[in-house]
Parts: structure tokens; sequence; C-alpha cells
């Protein structure tokens, strides 16, 4: 099937594609946006070459490479000017910028992403999301230490900083997020991100916690607020839960003068191991088994925090104070956003290309592949005024995704690695290419 006859559910999903990015030009262009989004109100009251919004689009051109090479190429390339701006020039403006106008573009994506037309799917009638923490590596400076924190060996304090994602499991986007002091409380962090979460909506909400959040304080805290969970813990965790010896029973745990009533299940994973989830789902319809099934997407958080660092280089800053950081944190998770969607479209297109073949694999997109061909061409598609045009843009992308697809060979896994490595991404050596 050749990509011009491709219609249906994939016509939806280029439709969402184009209203978020449609939705992001109409926002950074808005006078209100920038007068929300500004250090001061004197800043970007004049015209300049680094105004508010090429700023902010500059920063959504994943910028990776060298500060003034890619300055220059954004000039050349996507503003079509012959004079670029000095990397201090460009500095200077970013100080202007609050890290929130890319929480806040993200926040209108999701927006449109749940109430498009494209099927927005659901477990059992519930969004289906898990939250996870991960350590990211900062530039090694004085400054980031004393804002973020840092680790400590024998000879070197290395500046480290906390993040903590609510991500949708099955529509496989990043609805929350935050970047915090290395020392930050995961469940502190998970409760902010939570309430901004039921602020947004009146999505009924089940969560995936790994084993690091069960406590009484936080049942208590998602039961009050009407959020349903599945958590993994430890037998040692609580005496209520040791002494839990069904398979699947009701206890009661106590929270000061509350008393929080959970559901416990046991069972023994393949590898003779016993695991223990936790749930505030009582019905009796979800069996052991579901609970299972329902627990190992979990995995897709894991599969967002790699894609984060590895594909994306979230870690790869392009500043060295604490608003760069931020800003260059949620610009990423803005940006792995738009890559899935762009990536659903490309997966269906694979599937149906394949889907009257023999193959021994099923294939998918090249992640890589798809972030190399949308370098640049994001930004020009959301200043395209022209229909066509941009439409024709998103096909040529759209044709070398699917036609550089990659075979998924079910059952790999790579043991996760605790490890703290100093200057992954030095800052000033950035590569020239």
């Amino acid at each position: 099937m050749v990509y011009q006859e491709i219609k249906g559910d994939i016509m939806k999903i280029r439709d969402r594609f184009n209203s978020v990015l449609l939705s992001t030009n109409a926002l950074v262009g808005d006078y209100l946006f920038k007068c929300n989004n500004r250090k001061n109100v004197t800043d970007f009251s004049r015209d300049r070459k680094m105004g508010f919004k090429e700023t902010v689009f500059f920063m959504l051109n994943m910028v990776k490479k060298s500060l003034q090479i890619e300055l220059n190429n954004f000039f050349e390339t996507v503003l079509n000017k012959d004079n670029s701006v000095t990397k201090q020039a460009y500095s200077e403006a970013r100080q202007k910028i609050e890290p929130k106008v890319f929480i806040e573009l993200n926040d209108k994506a999701n927006e449109i992403v749940c109430e498009g037309s494209y099927e927005y799917k659901l477990w059992k009638d519930y969004r289906l999301t898990a939250i996870d923490g991960s350590v990211i590596e900062l530039p090694n400076t004085e400054t980031l230490r004393k804002e973020f924190g840092y680790i400590e060996n024998q000879n070197n304090k290395v500046a480290r900083a906390r993040a903590s994602c609510i991500y949708d499991v099955l529509n496989k986007i990043v609805i929350k997020s935050k970047i915090d002091i290395y020392k930050a409380s995961e469940r502190d962090i998970a409760k902010e991100l939570i309430l901004q979460m039921l602020q947004d909506g009146n999505q009924s909400e089940l969560i995936l916690f790994d084993r690091g959040y069960p406590g009484a304080a936080f049942f208590s805290f998602l039961i009050k607020n009407g959020v349903n969970f599945v958590m993994r813990a430890k037998v040692s965790f609580s005496n209520a839960i040791k002494n839990a010896k069904k398979p699947d029973q009701i206890i009661e745990i106590k929270n000061g003068k509350d008393t929080c009533r959970v559901r416990v299940l046991r069972f023994t994973l393949p590898s003779g191991i016993e695991e223990v989830l936790i749930t505030s789902l009582y019905n009796g319809k979800y069996t052991i088994e579901d609970f299972k099934e329902l627990y190992f997407k979990r995995w897709g958080i894991e599969i967002k925090f790699d894609e984060l660092k590895n594909r994306l280089e979230i870690e790869n800053f392009t500043g060295t104070t604490k608003i760069a950081i931020e800003q260059d944190f949620y610009a990423s998770i803005y940006l792995s956003n738009m890559i899935e969607l762009a990536k659903q479209e490309s997966d269906e297109i694979i599937k149906e290309n394949n889907k009257e073949k023999d193959l021994k694999h099923e294939y998918k997109t090249n992640l890589n592949m798809l972030v190399g061909s949308l370098k640049d061409k994001l930004i020009l598609m959301m200043l395209e005024k022209n229909n066509r045009k941009r439409n024709k843009m998103y096909k040529h992308i759209m044709e070398q995704a699917s036609r550089n697809a990659i075979p998924i060979r079910l059952g790999r896994h790579n043991p996760r690695k605790n490890h703290y490595s100093r200057g992954k991404y030095n800052a000033n050596h950035k590569r020239p290419v």
C-alpha cells in the first residue's frame, strides 16, 4: 500500500498532530501568552532579531550541537535570514522567558490529544498512567551543585537533579513532569504532579507505581483525591502485608487516625520471586491475572525515560543556569510528545504496508531516523502558513520514517545500570556536526 492511499484512522492521527502543531504556533505568537511567560513587563517589548517567538522556537529545535552553529543554522534554514545572533545575545534572551512556557505548550498538546477525533485509549474506562522518577545528570558547575544538589564520592561532587513524570502508558504521552532538586522526595513530587493532573480534567485515573512509593500516608492521599492505584511493594513493607497470607485479600492499613482499605495480591513470578501488588480496586471482576498484565504496562515509563536520555539527549543541556536547565528539560518533554504523535502515524503506515506480507517480525519506526527528520522541519511546519506546503513537508517525513522501519524483537531485556558517570555531555565541547 502506498502512502497516498492510506485513509481512516491514520488521517485522524495526522489531524491530531497538525492540531497540536498549529496550536503551538498560535500560542507562541499570542501577545497575552508572551506577557504571561516573560520575566518582566519590559522584556521583548521592542522588535529584535531574537524576540520571544524566535527564542522559544529555537529552544524547540532540538539544539544539541555547538550553540553558535545551531544559531547560524536556525536563522538561515528556519527563519530564512542572513544575519544570525551571537550565543551571548541568545543567552540573554532566554533569561527573560519563564520555563513554564513549555509546560503550558505541553498541557495544550495533551488537551488536544484527549479531546481529538482519534480514539483516546482507556483501560476499563480508566486513564492508565504510570509515575516514576529518574536522576538527571547536569553540567557539573558550582552554581548547579548549589541549585540542584549533587552526589559525592571520595574525589568529586557531581551535580544532579531529580526528574519525575506522569506517563500515559496506553497513549504513550507524558502528561505532567517536573525537574527538582536531587534530594527531593519522589512521593512529594508525585503528589504535586497528581494534583496538577486532577485540575486539568475529569478522567477516572488509575496510576501504576513501583515499589519506592508505597506508604500509609500516600495511600490516604490517593484515596482522598479519588485516584485509583496499583503499587508494587516489598513483603516487608508493613506487618499488615506480612500477615496477608492469602493470594488475594483486603486489609486495613493505619495512617494516624485514618484507616485505608486496600487489596493485596500475592503471586510467584516465573523466576521464583514472590510479587506483591497493592491496589485500591476492590472489584472481584479484576483477577490476579488481570493485575499481572496491568502492572506489566508500567514498563512503558521505563522505555520513555530511556528515550528521553538516549534519543532526545535530555541531559545534553544548552546552558549552565537554573533557568536554562528547566527550559531545556520541559522543552524536551514537549518534543518527546510531538515525536511520539508523529511516530504513531508512521507505525500505522508501516503496519498497513506490511499487513499482506509474510514477515518473520513486525516492524516499527526507527526513532533515531524520525528524530533526525524532524530536526528543523518541526519548526518550519509550525511557521508555514500554507496548508499544502506544510502537508507536503510532513508527508516527506512520514515517507522517510516508514521506509526505514526496524524489526520488533520480542523478549529482549537490558538490566538497569545504576552508575554515576561524569561529563556525559560536556558543556564546553559540544559537537560541531
